[in-house]
């Protein structure tokens, strides 16, 4: 990538952000995206489909930063480990809430949520690879059976967590993310977090 490509991006990203802060995500178009951004309107569509894709690339950018820098840091034993991943989503969520809150009716718009399932998954999944005698498996299973099962671990739990975080950020203010943290941990399965 150009350095032009890269400052339109940049732009795009900071565009996006600061607008999913002062309205919802329905409320954004192309176009307002393209004028904050100082682009056309096929430049945008060079570097996204849509305001939602945009807006979950860009938080998706902060999840994968998040994610790195944790394993990355000093090592964590393997059930903290769990703690810590989803402290770091807690905190993510937390310090965007500005553009969280107003996208969440029932539930958060389907790019947002997936962004976040997504990452939840991935980070699960990969943490069941790195350690697999983690999870409750079948003593005669294969390989290919115990990868299906971890993913299907992930998802459940993936999904049960970003859940939790479309019920936290419904509470009225001031939502507390220590709370929400020891609540997901309390509602996810035992095994996760043993050492």
């Amino acid at each position: 990538m150009d350095a032009r490509q890269l400052r339109t991006r940049e732009m795009l990203a900071a565009s996006i952000v600061e607008l999913a802060q002062t309205r919802p995500l329905p409320e954004i178009t192309v176009t307002d995206i393209a004028r904050h951004a100082g682009i056309s309107r096929p430049t945008f569509y060079a570097h996204a489909e849509s305001p939602g894709d945009l807006l979950a690339a860009v938080l998706g950018v902060q999840l994968e930063t998040l994610r790195a820098d944790l394993d990355a840091g000093p090592p964590v034993p393997r059930g903290a480990w769990v703690e810590a991943f989803q402290r770091e989503m807690v905190d993510h969520v937390y310090r965007n809430k500005a553009i969280y809150r107003p996208n969440l009716r029932q539930r958060l718009p389907h790019e947002l949520r997936d962004a976040l399932i997504d990452h939840i998954e991935r980070g699960l999944l990969d943490h069941l690879v790195r350690n697999p005698d983690i999870a409750p498996t079948e003593a005669a299973a294969d390989s290919e059976f115990r990868y299906r099962e971890a993913s299907l671990y992930a998802a459940i739990a993936a999904s049960g967590t970003v859940a939790a975080l479309e019920t936290w950020l419904r509470a009225p203010d001031p939502i507390h993310p220590e709370w929400i943290v020891h609540a997901i941990l309390r509602g996810i399965a035992q095994w996760w977090t043993t050492d």
